[in-house]
């Protein structure tokens, strides 16, 4: 569908706003392009805002000014890491009880998809434990 007019193109604009702002993480993190970047414009992101930050997803964890003091390179404690690419949880390295990979799940590990063979809870990263874990390396794995 073609936009024609100013109003389209602004109510087009508004629905994807609307879409990114109700997207999950995951869903997130498939398109990052779809998120604002920051302006350096001294406006206010409000806590929960997720960003683009060169082509990965932040999410302010409080409410901030956009500022360049303010970035996640230059005050990454602002910032919260969304923990997930393309779709796929990132297997961070401490995985506590609450965050445990269950048998089945896929999860990055470095530029690898790795999916859990570990019956119950997962806790291990594939370099602490590689028999908790499989490379997942066929297109259909992914």
């Amino acid at each position: 569908m073609a936009v024609r007019t100013m109003e389209e193109a602004r109510a087009w604009r508004a629905r994807m706003e609307n879409l990114t702002k109700e997207a999950t993480d995951a869903t997130a993190s498939t398109m990052p392009e779809a998120f604002p970047k920051l302006k350096g414009d001294g406006s206010l992101v409000r806590a929960g805002t997720r960003i683009n930050w060169h082509g990965m997803l932040k999410r302010a964890a409080a409410d901030l000014w956009d500022t360049a003091e303010n970035t996640p390179e230059n005050a990454p404690s602002l910032w919260e890491d969304i923990d997930y690419r393309d779709g796929i949880r990132i297997i961070p390295d401490l995985i506590t009880a609450g965050t445990a990979f269950q048998k089945g799940e896929l999860g990055w590990w470095g530029d690898a998809v790795y999916r859990s063979v570990h019956d119950g809870a997962n806790v291990w990263t594939p370099e602490e434990y590689p028999a908790a874990w499989e490379k997942a390396e066929e297109e259909g794995d992914v």
